[in-house]
């Protein structure tokens, strides 16, 4: 039913409100005042609306008043006074009374003057009649609009932590965390690495006169999408694209891709090859042999087994507890691990762990051990560079051998030629003595010695030859002992026993020492600064 057909009464000339004679100042004010506390009580949230609404109806009353006196008490007709409040979202009204036995005003006539003043939406169709039968000077809502519903911006939850340790290989420091948030995040195709939720739209919202008011625009989530991640299921997911590490860059998700083999490799038959990286997720055991040219991360212990990475790092986060003689280590990068005990290692780079006991290490840099107990004991030690750790040795004694300051091999190659050279002298002279014995015995040598001396000038030959190599090797290590080295053996505490090496200059340390500083300075053998 339409809102005119609601309110106004069947008969058109039915009974009219009763006239009302002139009312003066103080009681329309009064009434007025009264009538704004009690819909400010109602409706708290309208206080400044109806102050600002009984402000315009006074200032109505003395205009209305200043007419009939100017116009020598003509009779003035009842009227509506309607209100938009700033923001238009309600409208009140008012009915001013009319002067000097004036015409009244029909509930008609109101909804007529509402709908021309232009308040179209929200009208309180089962409220104003009431409100109207309360007669003049009765302050109330007409309208009320409707605000706009704001939506839900998009939302990202993320499932993995922002690790941004991809690297394996340290480059600046020489410490790693092995700690459990330092782990790598090892990572398999298809799965979810943040939930997306897309943006909810709001509802447009409608002022009192008709006036649409937009929703305000929803933003999406910002999805940090990266190298080998999947934007999936339906713009709901970003998952991952390959198999591999994550880890965050540019405030992206990405994965370096990697293979993944999860849980212990122990008992393995033949050798595990793996072109590129390589993820174990558990420990590696029982004499496998594993081998891959990228990186390896064994996120377990290592025990006995040889593992070998053709082109990056090792990295052992739990510890290498071998076997003497059963566990080796070979990398072209870096070795790290925080225990090495009874391991064999190579790198070419640097090895750094926090506890090595018991292993033969060679380095084409420098060996650290440099966190938690930092400690170097019972250890063969072979650095192209530097060794530098917290301690050497501990109180119940043992030994460690140390060299410095060369290629691992330099020093190794120089004690092998010269202790096969210290061979091969007694060698050739007791061959020399026979070959003696049996030429002085001229033209009475039988065939059976005759073969023996043939047997005995080959063997001499092939002496002679390996001798005049090794002494070839011997010079070129000579050589290159003979170059300054730069290497450094730097220690808080040193327990003996210690065999120390850099180049030619060697020295056995058998007291306690502190603060060492081993190096080469003017041609001596230095322990301090």
């Amino acid at each position: 039913m339409p809102i005119f057909d609601r309110f106004v009464p069947k008969e058109r000339g039915g009974q009219e409100r009763n006239a009302f004679h002139s009312t003066p100042y103080r009681k329309m004010f009064s009434e007025l005042d009264e009538t704004a506390e009690e819909v400010k009580a109602r409706y708290p949230d309208d206080s400044k609306t109806v102050d600002a609404f009984l402000r315009v109806l006074k200032e109505s009353c003395k205009a209305r008043r200043k007419q009939v006196l100017e116009g020598e008490w003509q009779p003035l007709k009842a009227e509506a006074r309607f209100f938009l409040s700033a923001d238009r979202m309600s409208a009140y009204a008012c009915l001013l009374p009319p002067e000097n036995n004036g015409e009244a005003i029909t509930l008609e006539t109101f909804l007529e003057d509402l709908h021309y003043e232009g308040i179209t939406y929200g009208v309180l169709q089962d409220e104003i009649p009431g409100e109207f039968a309360l007669g003049y000077l009765h302050i109330f809502p007409v309208a009320r609009g409707k605000p706009p519903r704001p939506g839900e911006d998009g939302k990202l939850t993320e499932l993995f932590q922002r690790r941004t340790n991809m690297h394996t290989e340290i480059r600046d420091g020489s410490e790693v965390d092995f700690g459990p948030d330092s782990q790598v995040q090892p990572i398999r195709k298809g799965t979810v690495i943040c939930i997306i939720r897309p943006p909810k739209e709001g509802l447009d919202g409608m002022d009192v006169a008709g006036q649409t008011l937009p929703s305000p625009p929803v933003v999406s989530a910002y999805v940090p999408k990266g190298k080998n991640t999947i934007i999936d299921r339906g713009g709901r997911a970003l998952t991952a694209g390959v198999d591999g590490i994550l880890y965050i860059e540019d405030d992206r998700f990405c994965i370096q891709e990697q293979k993944i083999i999860d849980g212990d490799v122990e008992q393995f038959q033949g050798t595990l090859q793996i072109s590129g990286n390589l993820y174990i997720g558990g420990n590696v055991d029982g004499g496998v042999v594993v081998e891959a040219s990228g990186d390896i991360i064994i996120n377990g212990k290592m025990g006995q087994a040889r593992v070998t990475s053709t082109g990056g790092t090792i990295r052992v986060q739990q510890g290498v507890y071998g076997t003497d003689g059963q566990t080796f280590l070979m990398s072209a990068r870096q070795v790290q691990s925080p225990v090495l005990e009874y391991a064999e290692v190579f790198a070419e780079t640097s090895v750094i762990g926090e506890t090595i006991t018991n292993c033969v290490i060679r380095c084409g840099g420098t060996v650290y051990a440099m966190g938690g107990r930092g400690m170097i004991a019972d250890s063969e030690i072979h650095a192209g560079e530097s060794v530098l750790c917290l301690r050497i040795g501990n109180i119940a004694g043992g030994r460690s051998k140390l060299s410095v300051g060369y290629p691992p091999h330099i020093p190794e190659s120089w004690e092998r030629v010269r202790a096969e050279l210290l061979e091969i002298g007694p060698i050739l002279e007791v061959l020399w003595e026979h070959i003696t014995k049996l030429k002085k015995l001229g033209r009475r040598i039988s065939d059976h010695e005759q073969s023996v001396l043939e047997k005995l000038l080959e063997q001499r030959k092939l002496y002679i030859e390996r001798q005049e190599v090794l002494k070839t090797e011997l010079g070129i290590a000579n050589k290159a002992l003979d170059k300054k080295s730069k290497g450094i053996i730097r220690c808080e505490k040193l327990y003996p026993c210690l065999d120390v090496q850099i180049g030619r200059f060697k020295e056995e340390i058998t007291t306690i020492e502190e603060d060492c500083n081993i190096h080469v300075q003017d041609g001596i053998l230095r322990f301090k600064k």
